[in-house]
């Protein structure tokens, strides 16, 4: 653990981090000590643990008596849908700036500090991440991911880079917190693109070309999914559909909208292939 002789938080914080957690204690030191062991220091971090069964309650404990920064709360029963634990998180911040942190993911020590850097120097930019790298936690392999920026002046093409490039990723990128509302987070399959999705509506996505964080899957990597099993795109398509709608011309919508049918119908064969070959 990192000792810092209680570091103490500012009344408001600039920067909020949500740690929304589950039976995560296997890498939950590692990623506490990485976060507290950022050289920005003016920050809060929020755990809600959703009712562990192992030794997170433990271990997130022993760090908020150790660092004043930390906000642990316990969940007296579980969610059953991550997305709930993801909005409490977010209901209990204070800074002007939040991100999300997930307990096996790792960041460089100047991850923060690049963060609010890029959102001091844009007030137009709503959110800011950078370059990141997939890792296998159980052993050697890992996939170098860069992420395009959404910096143009016009929301309708900030929207086409966005469900061009793909990326849930986003959902751990630093935004404004003000820009957000905890009914964003959708109960839908693909909610991170969603949010992601919103934000560049809201505002430009700026992002860094260095990989400054790893995004840690525990053997082989799969896609969430609130129902348990493989994707379900329809929820998530008919929400852009709305939202297409409620933001462009119809000229531009059908644009659009027939874009996103055509990335999702690519996706959706690409799950029936990967289904198939599971059977």
């Amino acid at each position: 653990m990192t000792k810092n002789n209680k570091i103490k938080v500012n009344k408001t914080p600039k920067v909020s981090i949500g740690l929304p957690v589950y039976n995560g204690s296997k890498y939950l030191k590692r990623t506490l000590d990485c976060l507290l062991g950022q050289t920005f220091l003016d920050f809060e971090l929020i755990i809600s643990d959703d009712g562990s069964t192992d030794a997170t309650e433990e271990i997130c404990r022993e760090y908020e008596e150790s660092d004043s920064r930390v906000r642990y709360f316990r969940q007296p029963k579980n969610f059953g849908m991550p997305v709930k634990n993801f909005q409490f998180a977010l209901t209990q911040a204070i800074g002007e700036y939040f991100m999300f942190a997930s307990h096996d993911d790792y960041w460089s020590k100047d991850f923060i500090e690049k963060m609010v850097m890029i959102l001091n120097a844009d007030k137009d930019c709503s959110l800011a991440f950078s370059d990141y790298k997939i890792s296998n936690l159980q052993g050697e392999g890992e996939i170098l991911i860069s992420v395009s920026s959404s910096n143009s002046m016009s929301p309708y093409l900030r929207y086409l880079s966005r469900i061009i490039d793909i990326q849930p990723i986003l959902i751990f990128g630093m935004f404004r917190r003000n820009l957000i509302e905890i009914q964003d987070l959708k109960f839908f399959d693909f909610f991170e693109v969603n949010f992601g999705i919103l934000m560049a509506l809201r505002g430009k996505i700026r992002i860094s070309n260095e990989s400054l964080m790893e995004w840690g899957i525990d053997g082989e990597r799969k896609s969430y999914s609130i129902t348990g099993k493989r994707m379900n795109y329809i929820p998530f398509y008919f929400a852009q559909v709305r939202l297409i709608y409620k933001n462009f011309t119809i000229f531009k919508s059908i644009i659009s909208i027939f874009l996103l049918t055509s990335i999702m119908i690519n996706r959706g064969l690409k799950g029936l292939l990967v289904l198939k070959k599971l059977i």
